[in-house]
């Protein structure tokens, strides 16, 4: 089976701006139109971080990793990297049909980056009020790059971070995990309410929620620039993660998915960043359409993993 990258039955669903042709998973083009949310989840570029590859040059090599400040522009740079990077250019290819950087028009590509961008402004960009559920994205520079005014081009590599509700061996939507958190609250009378107006996400889960329902932090998105792979960066990226969960989101266990036939991403965190099977599971996948500039879904194998902190 071609890999592929997730997409949750629940993720296309809520309120949504931007809306794309939905395809079938045979890829013929449905009637009606949906919205779409792309739910990301691993990392294919794992079989090329291969630290002993070129260990010379990622020793030499000055890497800045900085959270973006969720500004629109900040995002779609983080869009259009994504693109580029990992939809158009894995080493797994991602293309439904096995083609190529040369069979995405213009058009279409542009297609995919404007789905990628409202995804990500939807997850992690700036918006009126707090979020509930605390989300980042990190990006990989040259250490001489000034990470104020980042481009598309300047980013090596990235990897998100968000905060979700893991329901026994279901890990939830950022919608579904909001709306259940946020419905906890809700049923308190007016007293109570106030009481947790300001309280954790990790105090309400574990307060208001049934014991099954968990919040955990799931690193996700983790990609890297074909011109700078073989250069441990995803593993640096995955570092950076874990340490900001545990010392900004007060976390002390992460979480992340990747596909069962995956070997090379499972052996990256299983035996070099220290990541464990806590349960498998079966998912819908994306593949890129490339003459619609779209997604194709296909059934997928995951294994969810996670590390304690």
């Amino acid at each position: 089976m071609k890999s592929s990258f997730l997409l949750t039955a629940s993720a296309i669903c809520g309120s949504y701006t931007t809306f794309v042709s939905s395809f079938s998973t045979n890829g013929a083009a449905l009637q009606s139109r949906t919205p779409m949310k792309l739910d990301m989840f691993f990392a294919t570029e794992a079989a090329d971080d291969d630290t002993a590859a070129a260990s010379t040059t990622k020793d030499s090599m000055d890497v800045k990793l900085t959270p973006l400040d969720g500004s629109e522009s900040s995002v779609i740079n983080a869009a259009k990297f994504m693109v580029d990077s990992f939809w158009l250019q894995s080493p797994q290819n991602l293309i439904d049909g096995g083609g190529d950087l040369s069979s995405i028009s213009d058009a279409s590509k542009s297609s995919l980056t404007n789905i990628q961008a409202d995804d990500l402004l939807s997850k992690y960009g700036e918006r009126m009020g707090k979020r509930k559920l605390d989300a980042l994205i990190v990006v990989a520079s040259d250490g001489s790059s000034d990470t104020k005014s980042l481009s598309a081009d300047d980013i090596l590599g990235l990897v998100t971070i968000e905060v979700r509700l893991l329901n026994s061996n279901d890990l939830l939507s950022a919608d579904e995990s909001e709306f259940r958190l946020t419905q906890a609250v809700a049923s308190l009378g007016p007293k109570q309410r106030r009481e947790y107006k300001d309280a954790s996400v990790l105090d309400i889960a574990r307060e208001l929620l049934p014991p099954e329902v968990t919040a955990v932090c799931s690193l996700s998105n983790l990609c890297t620039s074909p011109k700078a792979r073989r250069m441990g960066i995803a593993a640096k990226l995955c570092s950076e993660a874990e340490r900001l969960t545990k010392e900004e989101l007060s976390f002390d266990e992460i979480y992340l998915r990747v596909e069962s036939e995956n070997e090379a991403a499972k052996k990256l965190y299983e035996d070099k960043l220290g990541y464990q099977c806590k349960f498998e599971a079966s998912a819908t996948a994306l593949l890129v359409d490339a003459e619609r500039g779209g997604f194709v879904e296909v059934d997928s194998d995951i294994v969810v993993m996670s590390k304690k902190l």
